[in-house]
């Protein structure tokens, strides 16, 4: 017995190095993964469109013309992706433009760049949080986190997109505050960083507003009611600096767009936030539950509430916990209640990865210590298929590039006056052209939008009345159906064709 005990002894420390090195090896396995998905056919996949396009009028029009606005043929417009996403992504692009020229590859690189941050913190925070098993089981849920119809962590973070920076920093922040937690002798200085980081998040994607000062504030209540490990510092600052910085922005929009502007604009915000971020429809319910149900093989929400239960002891760990489990779930209950668009439960998806990764490391421990052979494996291969499934899709994706906007924007460039005005709803086409090109008014999207995604009344624009010579059809006009076809079929002839971009010449005097 005493050599049995001995032996045990003398291999659990040769057991422990293999272990580390497997993990460092499985590290370094991600790692290389991580850059082939970020960079193979960045330019071509996924194909470039609407909301990317969009943003990238900014920085172009600001490195153009000095002007912080999208750009249409009858002059600047401030309202729309000026608002959606802030100066955190736009500037960098537009640095990216003045250094590199403008253009698709530029602009994506410093979306991947923010990728490689929001994986980085997303590790450490897990690491710290649950182990270095965990962690690396959640970095490869998080690139894995598509489903069969949406995008995940991988294709967002390819395109210039406010979700990846803005997770970017919502990771950093909840790294710095759960460090504040387990380390409070140095609470203060890390509750500073906590709100530096929340304050860029808030001020990169606005719709971070409706949750995370919410989650902080209910953090702060919680801590001080019921846990008691935290200071006031670390229980204040992070709010009240997130929520400084965002109105630190605001009032630098109000001074660039002056008091009219800004109001036009806050008008147009309620306008939009009214037909998409809160709703309060059924069939908008059921299909975010349906999303919510495809995600991680369907262990999010069981991820999330296995994390709330391990959260109900009073210690500085389970406080830490709380903070990503807590944000993910309170972004849940906002998803279910509006529109419904994958993109707007991304950001708990992503938090989410931890509670999931720690739900998956747990049981099949607990199987395996219980000798449950077959159960075991079964959890196994399970795991196995919800990582491998979708990331055959992303990667089906990456590996079928599409040139389309490119070889339409070459096509213009070489054969169509810059001087003539183009009619189009393709805001991406924008960016590889420097056409006079019209677009549809910024007010008509969200009534567009919803027109055709939960069966709003029909949008009337009459953009062909003033009989442009040319109109450019694309993947969103025919989406929104903004273009009557018995006009653009009477009146106007394909003078060349990048599936699914037409351009059209008018043929009728």
């Amino acid at each position: 017995m005493s050599k049995t005990l001995t032996a045990h002894a003398a291999s659990s420390p040769r057991l422990k190095l293999l272990a580390q090195r497997w993990e460092q090896i499985a590290l370094v396995a991600l790692v290389f993964l991580f850059l082939f998905l970020a960079f193979v056919n960045l330019p071509y996949a996924p194909r470039t469109w609407f909301d990317e396009g969009s943003h990238l009028h900014v920085p172009k029009t600001l490195v153009n013309y000095g002007v912080y606005a999208d750009i249409s043929s009858e002059g600047f417009r401030y309202f729309g992706p000026t608002i959606g996403v802030g100066p955190t992504v736009m500037l960098p692009v537009a640095l990216a433009f003045q250094v590199g020229g403008v253009g698709l590859v530029q602009a994506r690189l410093v979306i991947v760049l923010y990728m490689a941050v929001a994986m980085l913190a997303l590790f450490f925070l897990a690491r710290r949080l649950h182990g270095m098993r965990v962690a690396l089981l959640a970095l490869v849920l998080i690139l894995a986190s598509r489903t069969l119809r949406f995008e995940g962590m991988v294709e967002y973070g390819r395109q210039v997109l406010g979700e990846v920076p803005g997770i970017a920093f919502l990771s950093l922040g909840l790294l710095a505050y759960i460090h504040g937690i387990l380390r409070p002798a140095h609470a203060t200085r890390y509750a500073l960083l906590a709100g530096t980081a929340f304050g860029l998040a808030l001020v990169t994607k606005n719709q971070f507003v409706l949750i995370v000062p919410p989650t902080l504030a209910l953090l702060a209540l919680l801590d001080w009611r019921y846990f008691r490990v935290g200071n006031w510092w670390l229980r204040l600052a992070p709010p009240a600096m997130a929520v400084a910085a965002f109105g630190a922005w605001m009032v630098i929009m109000l001074t660039f767009f002056g008091p009219d502007g800004f109001a036009a604009n806050y008008a147009k915000t309620r306008q939009a936030a009214g037909g998409a971020i809160f709703v309060f429809e059924l069939d908008a319910s059921r299909r975010a539950l349906v999303y919510l149900i495809q995600v991680y093989g369907g262990l999010l929400i069981p991820g999330l509430l296995y994390s709330l239960w391990r959260c109900r002891q009073r210690t500085p760990q389970a406080l830490a916990e709380l903070a990503p489990t807590l944000m993910a779930c309170l972004w849940l209950v906002w998803f279910v209640v509006s529109l419904g668009w994958a993109r707007y439960a991304f950001p708990a998806v992503i938090l989410g990865s931890l509670a999931v990764a720690r739900l998956a490391v747990d049981t099949i421990q607990m199987l395996h210590a219980r000798r449950l052979n077959w159960p075991t494996r079964a959890a196994a291969a399970y795991l196995g298929l919800i990582i491998l499934i979708p990331l055959s899709l992303t990667m089906r994706t990456l590996l079928s590039p599409d040139d389309s906007t490119h070889r339409m924007a070459a096509y213009l460039n070489a054969n169509v006056p810059q001087d003539v005005v183009i009619e189009t709803w393709e805001p991406e086409i924008g960016v590889l052209s420097d056409h006079l090109f019209h677009y549809v008014p910024t007010e008509l999207l969200d009534p567009a939008v919803r027109h055709v995604w939960s069966g709003g009344p029909p949008v009337v624009y009459d953009g062909l009345e003033a009989q442009p010579q040319y109109v450019l059809a694309g993947p969103f006009s025919a989406y929104t159906q903004i273009y009557p076809l018995e006009i653009l079929e009477r009146d106007y002839t394909v003078l060349f064709a990048a599936e699914p971009y037409v351009l059209l010449e008018r043929t009728v005097p």
